[in-house]
């Protein structure tokens, strides 16, 4: 009598590779979506500050006898008192060193360990 291989040894190392496979692919899967979700966060937190630092240079541009501040804000980017701060915006005035210079601000968005997300600096003419 012949011995007949039914072909479940073959099945078995097929469902073997196919699982060996899923595993694979949904190991790089995982990292790619909680890679994109980081970029995502990180991206939201730069849009806020490119903002936030537009705006003070806006407001420098409007006002004549600007002076230099410092806003904080929350994790959602509401303004709150510096106790409660994730962020800040620190705008600082520098006076040209000889006439006929350009007036400048540097603003700078960080965290509130000093952890600086974006700057920006802004010239404007004297009268």
């Amino acid at each position: 009598m012949k011995n007949r291989n039914n072909g479940s040894r073959i099945f078995m190392t097929e469902l073997m590779f196919s699982i060996f496979f899923f595993i694979i692919v949904s190991a790089v899967c995982v990292q790619c979506f909680a890679g994109s979700y980081a970029k995502s966060g990180q991206a939201k937190e730069l849009t806020e500050a490119v903002n936030l630092a537009t705006n003070a240079a806006e407001e420098y541009l409007a006002t004549y006898n600007y002076k230099g501040d410092t806003y904080y804000f929350d994790e959602n980017w509401n303004e709150v008192s510096d106790d409660k701060a994730s962020y800040k915006v620190t705008s600082i005035v520098v006076e040209p060193d000889k006439r006929g210079d350009c007036q400048s601000m540097h603003v700078v968005v960080s965290t509130i360990t000093d952890e600086e997300i974006y700057a920006l600096e802004v010239e404007k003419a004297l009268k």
